[in-house]
């Protein structure tokens, strides 16, 4: 355990990160819309705050999944635009990282804390090509747990009032909606690498059984669910059983038909999906 400190440092540094913030800045913030703690329970504004806390951690963490995937990128020898948007994805988390600090201080509570930075190896698959290792963690990544994550910011945007958290996750759908696409580009792109080579077909569908099982025991909650209240759906908190219903309507919905497009065999795999 180490202490995750989301601030900028008192150099310039600070100032280029600024620019680079600006440049990549997708929505219009009105800064003058202020969360009001007032409007709500204290123990609501309590648990949401710790909602934010955990995802300031979790997108500290996202952002070296995609660094690592990045390089992944560069052992396959991927176009130069893929390995360039990769790294913008990975700059995304930590400019999400510090939206979240902001939003758990703006909750009343304080960002900085104990919390476990250990870097998680990204997944090497042993024994393929560097070409199909891109593919399947590029897949997994971005067209499942990425499109996933977006639609449940959708899903939670669709429900919560309050103006200023609105706004906020606003913001990070707006990145959000790249990262979720950026596998179906980068799969078009590889398509003809996939056809000339068939038996690689089969090794990314063979993944895909393990793949989809996986991502079902990790975002897709089991219950039993209690229904949020009032407070909790204005205020945009974590309601498990409607996490469930996207994750299940956005693989069948969105990412399978989307890889049956580009040539994957999916919805076989879907059907097939098992854990190791």
């Amino acid at each position: 355990m180490s202490r995750l400190r989301p601030a900028l440092s008192e150099t310039p540094l600070a100032q280029e990160h600024q620019r680079v913030a600006a440049a990549l800045e997708r929505v219009t913030v009105d800064p003058s819309v202020r969360f009001d703690a007032s409007l709500y329970p204290a123990d609501t504004v309590a648990e949401v705050r710790e909602q934010w806390r955990a995802r300031m951690i979790f997108e500290h963490r996202s952002s070296t999944v995609f660094s690592q995937l990045a390089d992944q990128l560069f052992e396959a020898n991927a176009s130069l635009d893929a390995k360039v948007v990769m790294l913008r994805m990975a700059q995304d988390e930590l400019r999400h990282t510090l939206t979240c600090a902001e939003v758990v201080e703006a909750l009343g509570g304080e960002p900085e804390g104990e919390a476990d930075l250990t870097l998680e190896r990204l997944a090497e698959h042993p024994g393929v090509s560097l070409e199909q290792r891109a593919l399947r963690n590029v897949i997994f990544t971005t067209c499942c747990s990425e499109m996933v994550a977006c639609a449940r910011f959708v899903a939670v945007l669709d429900r919560m009032s309050d103006p200023y958290l609105r706004q906020v996750n606003r913001r990070l759908l707006a990145d959000e909606i790249l990262h979720g696409q950026f596998g179906f580009h980068y799969l078009e792109a590889w398509r003809p690498w996939l056809e000339a080579n068939p038996d690689e077909l089969v090794a990314l569908e063979r993944f895909l059984e393990v793949g989809f099982a996986t991502l079902e025991r990790e975002l897709a909650p089991t219950g039993p669910f209690v229904p949020p209240t009032e407070p909790e759906i204005a205020l945009g908190a974590d309601d498990p059983a409607l996490a469930r219903e996207v994750f299940y309507g956005t693989i069948t919905g969105a990412v399978v038909p989307g890889l049956e497009r580009l040539g994957v065999p999916a919805h076989r795999a879907w059907h097939a999906r098992r854990l190791a």
